[in-house]
């Protein structure tokens, strides 16, 4: 470990032995995962509420390989869920039924799951619910659900098969195209990228394999693999945070199935307060008002700044508990990429906005790079392909999408 993280790491100790801060016992767990996942476990031994019994459940099942012990500290969580107030976002039923289910194959975990009715509930689970409910002889309600989910994730290959598998129909959505058409990309299947993966490592081993081609990475991802992540459970939305939320467009918009709940406005502006400070929030607040009325949006989002702007809920386990702002230092990051000759940039993208570049090096074309992957080529959540290599058509033929 470096100084930097040596020094951050005792002044979280300090922290924890004194006052057993939330937010910093899971930073310094973040620390410890890097090091000796056992430590990490070991913070969480005497969990003080849910959630950190699910951090207890989630060390061991992602980092110590032990499913009876997560299944132990998960089972122990939900069994003190409040059902009442399941769809909020800090009430971690939904987190909990993804594990439970994903271990046990329980389909009343399933069932109970896919009733909430929100936004962790993706493909492979789709599918399930789909197959479950035909073989309960409720065809209509599997295909009623089977287009709720295409619509959601359109041409998806796993709920594509389960149709015909099933002989349903599938419905057609009109998907985005790439913006170019002189670009070959290749999704990488990287697996689940973690807290204790080092993003330059990555990287420079896949510059290896593919010297000539433009590396993108998601910049959610490259976050996770920071730590820089806001835990459920780590912290609350003050007043301000709670009185502009509702203002906002995350509290707005009709219901869309899978995707709608939770709602997450008010622990976004909390997020924006914690990230760019007050004045920022208020003043961009006071922009975007003023913008409206001349027709301009996104004002807002240049006021408090990149990282403050990406703050998303991620949906993959075990970053299903937290908000994922934008990566930090992510021009000092890419400069160090760029001056060892690797094409590399930082994007940001998603099937509904596009593609919009966050950090690239010089000489590279960011409007080509956003063209190139406007149709979210990588895909969503359960795809696991963070990172996409681009080259020019005239460059190198076609290529296959295969593993990492």
């Amino acid at each position: 470990m470096n100084n930097r993280s040596d020094l951050a790491m005792e002044i979280l100790e300090k922290k924890v032995q004194r006052n057993n801060y939330y937010r910093c016992k899971r930073l310094l767990a973040t620390l410890y995962l890097r090091e000796n996942p056992k430590k990490a476990e070991a913070l969480y031994q005497r969990p003080s509420n849910m959630w950190e019994e699910i951090y207890l459940g989630d060390i061991r099942y992602y980092f110590l390989n032990d499913v009876g012990g997560a299944l132990d500290a998960w089972q122990s969580a939900f069994e003190k869920v409040d059902w009442n107030t399941a769809r909020e976002w800090d009430n971690p039923a939904r987190n909990l039924l993804k594990r439970l289910y994903m271990v046990t194959k329980d389909a009343e975990f399933l069932e109970k799951w896919a009733e909430l009715d929100v936004d962790n509930f993706r493909q492979s689970q789709m599918a399930d619910y789909i197959k479950l409910l035909y073989k309960k002889g409720e065809k209509e309600r599997a295909q009623e659900t089977l287009n709720v989910c295409m619509y959601l994730y359109r041409e998806d290959p796993i709920l594509t098969r389960v149709a015909e598998e099933l002989n349903l129909e599938v419905p057609y959505y009109k998907k985005k195209k790439p913006q170019v058409e002189n670009a070959v990309r290749k999704p990488l299947n990287a697996g689940l990228l973690k807290e204790d993966t080092d993003p330059e490592t990555l990287i420079k081993a896949i510059h290896e394999l593919h010297p000539d081609a433009i590396i993108t990475l998601a910049s959610s991802v490259l976050t996770i693999m920071q730590g820089t992540l806001l835990w459920a459970g780590t912290f609350k939305p003050c007043w301000l945070a709670r009185t502009l939320g509702p203002f906002t467009e995350h509290a707005k918009g009709p219901l869309i199935h899978f995707y709608t709940y939770p709602i997450v406005a008010d622990w976004k502006l909390q997020a924006y307060l914690e990230l760019s400070g007050t004045i920022p929030v208020l003043f961009g607040t006071l922009i975007a008002a003023i913008g409206k009325l001349f027709g301009q949006s996104g004002w807002f989002y240049r006021v408090i700044g990149p990282v403050a702007k990406a703050v998303d809920s991620d949906k993959i386990a075990p970053y299903d508990s937290c908000l994922v702002p934008g990566p930090l230092n992510a021009k000092v990051f890419t400069s160090q990429l760029c001056s060892q000759n690797i094409p590399f940039a930082i994007v940001d993208v998603n099937s509904v906005f596009g593609a919009e570049v966050v950090e690239c090096c010089k000489g590279l074309d960011k409007r080509w790079i956003e063209g190139a992957l406007s149709d979210n080529p990588a895909g969503n959540d359960e795809s696991m392909t963070p990172v996409v290599l681009l080259w020019q058509k005239d460059h190198v033929e076609e290529l296959e999408h295969e593993s990492f």
